[in-house]
């Protein structure tokens, strides 16, 4: 990381993004965040948005502080069709690892169908927070009231139904 760092510092861009990538895909939040300024600037790579999304979500889905300063900002350089794109992008690779036995992967679904797609998704968010919730996840009981005030008695039911079908699949 701190190598990476030293290469931006020195304008050498191109390392900074090769090593940010790599640290980056291993799930480390300071190397996603700086990863996506670094696209969203063009620097060390072409200016891309839509990675720039990306990876900003990801920073934010793991405990970046400002992330999503920088996620909001990219909301407002891009459509919605590809803040769609992004967001489904996302939900299919956490759904494979939260199938998988991922636990810290529901709480992210749950933030993702709420906060990432355009219309928000609160029934399959209902479903994964409960989830989260049950694997006793810090927050996801705050995050489920406030999905539950968006969807009807009946909508409950019915994703709970269905949280407790994809909770005994998984575990």
């Amino acid at each position: 990381f701190e190598i990476a760092v030293k290469n931006v510092e020195s304008k050498n861009f191109l390392e900074a993004v090769r090593i940010f990538d790599k640290l980056a895909q291993s799930g480390l939040p300071e190397a996603q965040f700086n990863l996506s300024l670094l696209y969203s600037s063009g620097l060390g790579a072409p200016k891309n948005y839509k990675t720039a999304l990306y990876w900003s979500w990801q920073a934010h889905l793991n405990d970046h502080p400002t992330a999503i300063n920088q996620v909001n900002e990219i909301f407002d350089l891009i459509t919605e069709a590809l803040r769609d794109a992004v967001a489904n992008q996302i939900i299919d690779e956490l759904l494979s690892v939260a199938k998988a036995g991922d636990q810290t992967s529901a709480l992210k679904l749950g933030k993702t169908y709420t906060n990432l797609l355009v219309a928000p998704d609160y029934q399959s968010a209902y479903v994964w927070l409960s989830i989260a919730q049950a694997y006793g996840l810090e927050n996801a009981s705050e995050l489920l009231s406030q999905v539950a005030d968006e969807l009807t008695l009946e909508e409950i039911l019915a994703q709970q139904e269905q949280a407790s079908t994809m909770f005994s699949e998984i575990n």
